[in-house]
């Protein structure tokens, strides 16, 4: 077990990319991973990248300052089967003759025409049903497949023990490369922003929950103990949860707090620094994360982050993160008020 490295200084190679996370109306975690993927890759090789999607309905978000050579989306039928990423993809990788596949969004397809890589994110498919229940596509299909490929890329030393207490024959496979985030989080100039936040509705100081509404994610537990604090000077603003769902979050909010609980839309990566830096605190009480981008972002931008004690999160805290036992609700609320009043 070991982080990959390249040594070489110079490279110039065709690299098949499965870029679904990209090809979508909003880009959110595994486009951001896409993304800086290609960007930063490309700022230190030579890479002619070739991506593909599969929601030709959807946008494809190409990012700036890549060296994209093609974007192909393609509608295959047969999503219970995963047609497109099992045949369509590979095929277009052998057809266009590139030197690695690249499977970025933890599945992969059996059949591997040419050198592939997969980044498998975490297990948590595999250690819950909540993602994708068991099945031969869970349980056979893509274990067999990760035992086909050239390597195995995961973003913590969290998610590679997890893959080989899964898997322990995929040991010599697997590296460990950590995400990163962009240089605008560690700049001095993400200033007061209140233009920006009066637009998301938040007009007052604000806790940030930086999640959505998976279970693991933990926001109904995060708004009883934003009910508990009972600051009414104080808001909860909710971030991950899709605007379709928010009328429905809305009407379950407890009637008390309901007024202070704003539901945030999409807000553009550009503004996400300021947002971070802006919150008097920001909450991640989420029981799993294969890495948990968030605890990074805020830490980044100086806001502190009271962080669940477990998985990778263990890994990412720094001085400004308190790492809390995920059920022990009287130390999150005290250190929840210790860092408002800190803080105002």
């Amino acid at each position: 077990m070991s982080d990959m490295t390249i040594d070489t200084d110079t490279m110039e190679f065709q690299k098949d990319l499965d870029a679904r996370g990209l090809n979508t109306r909003f880009v959110r975690g595994m486009g951001e991973y896409i993304e800086k993927l290609i960007v930063e890759v490309g700022r230190r090789h030579e890479v002619e990248w070739y991506c593909y999607g599969n929601r030709p309905d959807q946008p494809f978000h190409r990012p700036e300052g890549s060296t994209i050579s093609r974007a192909t989306l393609t509608d295959t039928p047969g999503n219970r089967f995963h047609a497109w990423e099992q045949l369509t993809f590979p095929y277009q990788a052998k057809r266009d003759k590139v030197d690695v596949l690249h499977c970025t969004m933890t599945t992969m397809p059996w059949w591997q025409p040419v050198p592939t890589v997969v980044t498998i994110h975490d297990t948590v498919q595999w250690n819950t049903d909540e993602d994708m229940g068991p099945g031969f596509y869970r349980d056979r299909l893509l274990p067999s497949a990760f035992a086909r490929c050239a390597a195995i890329v995961t973003i913590s030393h969290s998610s590679q023990r997890d893959i080989l207490r899964h898997w322990p024959h995929l040991r010599d496979k697997v590296h460990v490369v950590h995400h990163g985030i962009v240089d605008t989080y560690l700049t001095d100039d993400v200033g007061p922003a209140p233009t920006m936040l009066h637009g998301l509705g938040i007009d007052r100081p604000y806790l940030l929950y930086a999640g959505g509404d998976a279970p693991r994610k933990r926001l109904a537990w995060t708004i009883e103990l934003f009910r508990e604090l009972g600051r009414t000077d104080i808001v909860l603003a909710v971030l991950g949860v899709a605007e379709a769902a928010h009328a429905a979050l809305r009407a379950s909010l407890p009637e008390e707090i309901r007024a202070n609980v704003v539901l945030l839309p999409f807000v553009p990566e550009e503004d996400m620094p300021a947002l971070y830096r802006n919150a008097l605190l920001t909450l991640y009480p989420t029981l799993y994360e294969g890495f948990g981008l968030p605890a990074v972002k805020a830490q980044a931008v100086g806001t502190p982050i009271l962080l669940s004690a477990v998985s990778s999160l263990l890994e990412l805290a720094g001085p400004a993160a308190v790492l809390l036992e995920p059920d022990d609700r009287a130390g999150w609320l005290d250190s929840c008020r210790a860092a408002i009043e800190r803080r105002m």
